[in-house]
């Protein structure tokens, strides 16, 4: 189990200490990384997506409606109830309250989950991984989004016009369209060349180092807050939110291996694509910096707990 918590945790935690250190030591300006942020956010993770997407299969698909269900329930309850108290006790913009409420509510499947769910749940791990990635993918990036593109519309637009055009927007960005043209391909039965994913492949491995260095940049930049209020954000997405899921699975029919995944999943730190999009939107980052951190931090006692709470069919093997 520790092993486990160790090949999860350590890389992610190694390549932000080289981004801050490489931020400090003025080797990269850690003023200006948007550029990096282009890479990652319009091409590098698109491209991971993408290649992740289409390679399911439709039976696959349609076997893990459970799970993205449960996953989308969590999340969005999660997103709505951060969102709302940010926006109306913190005092934030609704773009800002969006980028804090989706660090909270958005796990990081990409960089920890990976190697967590291949290593508890082995192959089928995969399946569990990628379509907790089409959840955030499709419904968390596009609602978050939607929120960005509404603060920089025009100011003549309002109401319901103001809603189309920010979805509209957000739904032609390619970290949205990737994910949706590979689920289009993969329930199609459309079976892309090898070459092809492979190219994908290659451009998308990128995606959670850069994400990550970038993270360490921008905290190189300014301090980590351990404020009441980033502790309690960071404890809804670490302890509050495995445990909603953990009430779901009893109400929502699957499998209990499927279950055990759910929770583990639920349980894993926050991500990084709040920080991502404030900085592409120029949005206030320190929250979602924090949150990131203090997570990740918070993450080696609550994913220790997690793991042994879910122990019994799927982990009987452990060390």
């Amino acid at each position: 189990m520790i092993h486990i918590l160790l090949v999860s945790l350590v890389p992610i935690f190694a390549v932000m200490v080289a981004g801050y250190i490489a931020g400090k030591r003025g080797k990269i300006d850690n003023k200006n990384v948007a550029s990096l942020n282009v890479l990652t956010m319009e091409f590098a993770l698109p491209a991971a997506l993408f290649g992740t997407t289409a390679r399911a299969s439709r039976d696959v698909l349609a076997e893990q409606w459970p799970l993205l269900c449960t996953l989308l329930i969590v999340m969005l309850t999660m997103f709505a109830f951060v969102w709302v108290i940010s926006r109306y006790i913190s005092k934030f913009s609704a773009a800002i309250s969006a980028v804090i409420a989706l660090s909270v509510s958005l796990p990081n499947y990409a960089a920890a989950g990976i190697p967590l769910a291949s290593a508890v749940f082995g192959a089928t791990g995969k399946l569990y991984i990628t379509t907790a990635i089409v959840s955030g993918a499709i419904v968390m990036s596009p609602l978050t989004l939607a929120f960005l593109e509404a603060q920089k519309a025009d100011s003549n637009t309002k109401g319901i016009s103001l809603l189309f055009v920010s979805i509209g927007r957000s739904m032609l960005k390619p970290l949205v369209v990737a994910p949706f043209l590979g689920v289009a391909l993969a329930l199609l039965g459309l079976a892309l060349p090898d070459y092809i994913l492979r190219s994908f492949d290659l451009m998308g491995q990128a995606t959670a180092g850069v994400a990550l260095f970038v993270t360490g940049l921008i905290l190189s930049a300014q301090k980590v807050s351990l404020s009441p209020r980033i502790l309690f954000l960071s404890m809804l997405c670490n302890i509050v939110q495995p445990l909603l899921a953990w009430f779901l699975i009893m109400l929502i029919p699957m499998p209990v291996e499927m279950g055990h995944a759910v929770v583990l999943l639920m349980a894993l730190p926050a991500g990084f694509f709040g920080l991502l999009f404030a900085l592409r939107y120029q949005a206030d980052s320190k929250d979602a910096g924090s949150i990131m951190v203090v997570s990740t931090v918070m993450s080696l006692v609550t994913l220790t707990i997690a793991l042994a709470l879910v122990a019994g069919t799927s982990l009987h093997n452990l060390p």
